[in-house]
């Protein structure tokens, strides 16, 4: 019997075997056909995607694209709630002023510029209402007015990291954007007090167009600590070196051709390649009082539904686009300066008469 019995287990046991291939094949076919179908789910809301952006207007497309906008003052923020809704704004730059011009009176004493400074509401609040609709937030600032090569009073830039930080407890900030436009020759103070800040709160840069090209070796002379310049031996330009301490940059790319701007920003893209650190985005200037060489303003006034369809191609292919700077880029739209006094208006650009301020 117990014979009998050891010839059925030896018999019966290869049955099982059999058995549990049977069911990881079919595990493994279930697995391949669900990928399967979600590829082919993905690559058909894909191209249902495509189909449906084709068939919208150039503006509606405009909005559609992945958007960030630049904030100088905010006497309206009521407005630009509704036009980071409507336009589909999903970051602003919200200037904090120069850290000189509000020194003695603000910062020094550890606040803010207050309310009626440079905006209505005061920053917390204010950000508080952005971080609401889940807009990302920048805060902006440079050291002096008159251009980015005084540094005398950089010590001043730890105090507003800190405040910036202590404020960032409360509400949601994603970084401190540094509009710091500086020459060739302030390339060493202008890294040192990224370093700097950077060691506080996360620092955003701007970019000028020459930085991309401006090869760091050609600069040697102009750096009095060599010890510094060799820490960026492996940096090939000014971008390289700014990208290689910085989270995030922005390149500014000034110049009234779509084929220059876009020249701009391919290039951008290749030199972030190499920084996997850093996070870059491109800002088109929009202003009618910018130089004309500087600004798309004109090329908008030509041509509307080129400009969308250009913010709308440049948003994909680049990862967002910010426009500079909301109170020009809402008169170029709807003729008027935002203003408390006059409704905001919204909906479809209007044909304006434009007059620089």
């Amino acid at each position: 019997m117990e014979s009998r019995c050891q010839c059925l287990t030896t018999k019966r046991f290869p049955n099982y075997i059999f058995l549990i291939l049977i069911g990881i094949i079919l595990i493994l076919l279930i697995v391949v056909i669900v990928v399967a179908t979600k590829k082919s789910s993905s690559s058909s809301s894909k191209g249902n995607e495509e189909e449906d952006v084709s068939k919208l207007t150039p503006f509606e497309r405009y909005k559609k694209a992945e958007k960030y906008l630049y904030i100088w003052e905010y006497f309206t923020p009521d407005y630009i709630i509704k036009m980071c809704q409507e336009h589909h704004f999903t970051r602003v730059y919200l200037s904090i002023g120069c850290i000189a011009t509000f020194w003695e009176d603000y910062y020094s004493k550890g606040k803010f510029p207050a309310s009626g400074e440079i905006g209505s509401l005061d920053y917390e609040t204010f950000i508080k209402k952005l971080n609401d609709i889940n807009v990302e937030v920048e805060l902006v600032t440079f050291l002096e007015k008159g251009g980015g090569d005084d540094f005398s009073n950089v010590d001043r830039v730890d105090t507003v990291a800190n405040m910036v930080k202590e404020l960032a407890t409360r509400v949601r900030i994603k970084a401190l954007h540094f509009d710091q436009e500086s020459s060739r020759s302030s390339i060493e103070n202008l890294l040192k007090m990224y370093m700097r800040v950077d060691k506080i709160f996360p620092v955003s840069a701007i970019l000028r167009p020459f930085y991309l090209n401006t090869k760091l070796s050609d600069h040697k002379d102009k750096f009095t600590d060599q010890t510094f310049y060799e820490s960026f031996s492996d940096c090939e330009t000014f971008v390289d070196a700014i990208m290689k301490i910085t989270k995030y940059t922005d390149l500014m790319a000034y110049n009234q051709d779509y084929t220059v701007v876009e020249k701009y920003m391919e290039k951008l893209k290749v030199i972030n390649s190499r920084h996997t650190n850093n996070e870059a985005k491109n800002i088109i200037e929009i202003g009618m009082n910018a130089p004309p060489d500087d600004t798309l303003h004109q090329r908008y006034v030509e041509d509307k539904d080129k400009f969308f369809n250009f913010v709308y191609d440049m948003s994909k292919k680049y990862n967002g686009i910010t426009i500079h700077y909301y109170e020009e880029w809402y008169q170029t739209l709807y003729c008027t300066w935002p203003k408390t006094s006059i409704p905001y208006d919204g909906g479809e650009p209007k044909e304006c008469t434009y007059t620089s301020i």
